[in-house]
């Protein structure tokens, strides 16, 4: 096996950023005493810490100045409350409001713990008392709960508020980007069964700058695999489609590579949400939305493609493939010339072609099929599939394959590298294709093991 673990990637001066391996979980009953809240308050106490609540909400800017107020001073609060409102609470319940209280004053109320613990992936809420969590691919229920339903909606609210979104009847279901690391999805209570919802999941991404040194030091491939995709994107000599099923690393894996674009070339992000947030200069980020009530306002893949061209950009990224519109969209776009990365939901890098043949056959009607595998072949090079090790829990490149060009009723793949899961050490196989791009990258540098070899 080769070990090139001490060798730099091309064009990287440095290493940044590097994140050490989640530990792994054996026993998730700990986890589950990790995330569990405060003993629930009392009836009392709940409606001390409602109306206190009620109190710094509607201070002045000026009066918070913004800062948040003291312990003491929220102790204060709290005892004034009870005077005020014929309430008398033992010391036991009023440290449990205080506990409460000064929990709400952060963005993610009694959630900053659960987010703050680097092994959360996801945090998913059915209702005001049903929180569980994602560790890796393993859900786990917690004893975390917010005091009441009216308290949960007034939180859902106002985390959509940052991001300058509302969940309506009208429009049940809301994406936002509330944090660079943080996305959520929330679901109207009207599309909920009874006594359930709103539904809010928040995603966190804990490799918001992780580098390919950073991606090699978890594992995610060696550094044969993620050099070579490296030396593809630097050169510009074709255009990156990593697939992938949710939470394995493809948003991830194109900040990475991103990495290694020269900073003076101008890249065109776009996104439903604002995700990627690259780190450089000559970034253009354009996001799309929906249309309106009165069905205006809405800003397809399509309409940002062609407002990015004439903003003088050298390359596209489309945060993700989704309809036959963003397909068509960034198809045509890669096969006039301007590299580009995008991702899409698929199940293996075969399906990834399959599906973005069956996106753009939705778009372009009467194109015969071979027209759209030919477009496919000419704007599409390097196909990545990215997933889980499912003897590890860990995120890996499981496959990537170079696109040929299309005949015999089909996309034509080059296997370039394959993750061998019958290895019990974590173990890649280099494949019996030869790279288009043989040649480009012999002279940076960059070279490929032989058919067959095996790469840890």
């Amino acid at each position: 096996m080769q070990n090139n673990k001490s060798k730099k990637f091309v064009s990287i001066d440095e290493i940044r950023g590097l994140y050490l391996k989640n530990r792994d979980i054996d026993n998730l009953s700990d986890i589950d005493s990790r995330v569990t809240s405060n003993n629930l308050l009392t009836a009392s106490a709940k409606h001390v810490v409602k109306e206190a609540k009620k109190v710094i909400s509607s201070l002045s800017t000026t009066e918070k100045k913004n800062q948040n107020p003291s312990e003491e001073q929220l102790e204060d609060l709290l005892k004034s409350i009870e005077r005020k409102e014929g309430e008398e609470l033992s010391t036991r319940e009023r440290h449990a409001a205080l506990a409460v209280l000064s929990s709400s004053l952060d963005h993610y109320d009694i959630l900053t713990s659960l987010i703050q613990n680097p092994e959360v992936n996801d945090i998913i809420i059915r209702s005001y008392d049903d929180i569980s969590i994602q560790v890796g691919r393993r859900n786990v229920q917690t004893d975390v709960k917010f005091s009441d339903f009216e308290t949960y909606k007034a939180f859902v609210e106002s985390i959509l508020k940052r991001a300058g979104k509302a969940c309506t009847v009208a429009n049940p279901i809301v994406d936002a980007a509330i944090d660079p690391q943080i996305r959520a999805c929330v679901t109207h209570e009207s599309i909920s069964p009874a006594n359930s919802g709103p539904m809010l999941t928040l995603r966190i991404s804990r490799f918001q700058s992780i580098s390919l040194e950073g991606l090699e030091s978890i594992g995610y491939a060696p550094f044969e695999v993620l050099n070579y995709l490296s030396g593809i994107v630097m050169l510009g000599a074709g255009s990156l489609l990593i697939a992938g099923e949710v939470g394995t690393g493809k948003t991830t894996l194109v900040r990475a590579l991103a990495s290694v674009i020269e900073d003076n070339e101008a890249l065109l992000v776009i996104e439903d949400t604002n995700e990627i947030n690259l780190k450089r200069r000559f970034v253009r980020t354009l996001l799309t939305r929906e249309s309106n009530l009165e069905g205006n306002g809405r800003v397809s893949p399509a309409q940002a493609i062609r407002a990015g061209m004439r903003m003088a950009m050298n390359r596209i990224v489309l945060g993700e493939i989704r309809d036959g519109e963003a397909a068509e969209a960034f198809v045509d776009v890669c096969a006039s010339g301007h590299p580009g990365m995008s991702t899409i939901h698929a199940k293996s890098g075969r399906d990834a072609l399959s599906r973005l043949e069956l996106f753009l056959a939705r778009s372009q009607g009467d194109i015969g099929t071979d027209t759209i595998r030919r477009q496919i072949a000419n704007a599409i090079s390097v196909v990545i599939f990215v997933g889980i090790d499912r003897l590890s829990g860990t995120r890996r490149i499981l496959s990537v394959n170079e696109v040929d060009a299309a005949f015999d009723g089909a996309v034509q793949m080059s296997p370039m590298y394959e993750f061998d899961n019958s290895s019990e050490e974590p173990c890649w196989i280099r494949g019996s294709g030869v790279s288009n791009y043989h040649e480009e990258l012999r002279r940076i540098g960059i070279k490929q093991s032989l058919g067959g070899s095996r790469i840890s």
